[in-house]
């Protein structure tokens, strides 16, 4: 009986060790998104200035931070289930990724509300104000879906759907951000979008391909 109980014990402490060292893990990746964030949106504003042009340079460039975290929350899983242990890492560490997302987007809310206070016009019409708080809402709540208490409030087979949904909708918004925007105004996609317009047709591409292999395998 000593013996059970002794080892009980230790199965409990090696969990307890586990757990924390998780949400060690968890803890460091929201900073490093944060932080990140905030660094970049400094380095710019101090080169660019506090004006209107500074802090709408800021505020896409913060933007572009998020999109790093959120695309390696996003396609990690379809790159590991495509290409094997290569990737294995990045489809280990989504929900890492997506901490990261979430805290680096909490900078950009903030230079959004600056550049509508300096702006001579709304910089973004009442519509799409709609549609990014929408995102906003998807995006904490998949971050809040990360603790286990609370994903298993909802069933395992909606919270799916609504992953999938959510994720895919954030993803336009990016594509929305980084390419139609600028196609809208005439002007075309600048060079330094083209990287992140290209990653999220890369995203999408993997994810089906992923997806489409999973149901080929299951048929």
């Amino acid at each position: 009986m000593e013996r059970v109980v002794t080892m009980l014990h230790s199965i409990e402490r090696i969990l307890s060790r586990s757990a924390m060292r998780h949400k060690s893990s968890a803890v460091t990746w929201m900073g490093a998104g944060f932080c990140s964030a905030v660094a970049v949106g400094i380095a710019i504003l101090a080169v660019r200035g506090t004006g209107e042009r500074g802090v709408g340079a800021a505020t896409a460039m913060v933007a572009g931070v998020a999109f790093i975290f959120f695309w390696l929350a996003y396609a990690g899983g379809a790159l590991a289930a495509l290409f094997g242990s290569v990737f294995e890492g990045l489809s280990r560490h989504r929900r890492e990724f997506g901490l990261a997302f979430a805290s680096a987007l909490l900078v950009h809310p903030t230079l959004v509300a600056w550049l509508f206070r300096i702006s001579a016009q709304q910089p973004l019409s009442d519509v799409w104000i709609v549609y990014f708080v929408i995102g906003a809402v998807a995006t904490y709540a998949l971050a809040l879906g990360s603790v286990r208490f609370l994903r298993d409030l909802v069933k395992t087979n909606y919270w799916r759907i609504f992953v999938i949904v959510a994720m895919e909708y954030i993803a336009f918004l990016f594509f929305r951000d980084f390419v139609l925007l600028s196609l809208q105004e005439g002007v075309g996609v600048p060079l330094r979008y083209i990287p992140f317009a290209i990653l999220i047709a890369l995203g999408v591409l993997l994810r089906l391909t992923a997806t489409v292999r999973r149901w080929y395998a299951y048929a």
